[in-house]
């Protein structure tokens, strides 16, 4: 069944891919094929008009697919296509499975793009990285930023710098989350009611967030300009200094990146082999 685009997994990431391919009008809901075992996703999709299917073999001879499911679903998911023999594009958003782990359960012949957006792309406002295999062209290059842009910035990066940009972008929205968390407890604490402290930290951290996507200006300078000597953001911001602020995030970025290593490491470690020479999924 060929078709534009066949995306296998309409959760939230597939959800987000699908929706940034029609807000750009990359392809026709008509040419997409979405692949989910779950009626309810599958419904869902057919209400964009998109076409549906609950077994990824519905796949087979599509020029382009993207894989969207869960890291641990992807041997079932490979075992169902088997090895692709026609030209594929594949595009992965699978956290810790390597383009060359998606080559030998697939086909060495398969052009991958591998990328970690963020939970912003729901939004439109990912920060996306992205790496292209030396097989793909410069047409799959093109198609992914135009794809990936779709969902916000994309970044392109080597592989082997993936865990090390999902420790800053992909768990990044994390960071901000929990430091929202603290203001608004600390404003309830200080003698503000709950709905007027989230108010104001959520205004806060968008106006503050937008003015430093927006401006050329550095995030240094930005704080310079609202930091009087002997003011009160001042006297904040000596207590973060104080309590080894720049320090805990860089140990905090470094353990993500640490984690992301180990975990792809304990994933490629379990992985069946593929079904060409390389053994059998």
């Amino acid at each position: 069944m060929p078709t534009g685009l066949a995306v296998l997994g309409f959760g939230v990431m597939g959800s987000a891919l699908v929706s940034g391919t029609l807000r750009a009008s990359l392809i026709e809901p008509r040419d997409i094929l979405i692949v989910d075992p779950d009626p309810s996703a599958r419904a869902r999709a057919e209400r964009l008009g998109c076409r549906v299917a609950a077994d990824p073999s519905y796949c087979v001879g599509v020029e382009r697919i993207a894989l969207a499911v869960k890291p641990q679903s992807f041997p079932e998911v490979a075992q169902s296509l088997g090895q692709l023999s026609a030209p594929t594009l594949v595009i992965s958003v699978m956290a810790g499975v390597s383009m060359t782990r998606i080559a030998e359960a697939l086909s060495p012949s398969v052009r991958t793009v591998r990328c970690m957006p963020n939970v912003a792309a729901q939004t439109g406002l990912a920060a996306t990285v992205f790496a292209c295999s030396t097989a793909c062209t410069s047409e799959d290059r093109d198609f992914a930023l135009r794809l990936l842009g779709a969902l916000g910035i994309a970044v392109e990066l080597p592989e082997h710098l993936f865990d090390a940009a999902t420790a800053v972008s992909g768990s990044g929205p994390a960071y901000l989350f929990l430091l929202a968390e603290a203001m608004i407890e600390s404003a309830v604490r200080l003698g503000l009611d709950q709905p007027t402290a989230e108010r104001l930290v959520r205004q806060t951290l968008l106006g503050a967030s937008t003015m430093l996507a927006r401006s050329g200006t550095s995030p240094a300078d930005h704080r310079a300009a609202v930091t009087s000597r002997g003011g009160t953001t001042s006297a904040a911001l000596a207590v973060l200094d104080a309590h080894g602020f720049r320090p805990m995030i860089n140990d905090a970025l470094r353990a993500a990146r640490d984690r992301g290593v180990d975990l792809a490491a304990a994933a490629a470690a379990h992985a069946p082999q593929g079904t060409g020479s390389t053994g059998v999924a």
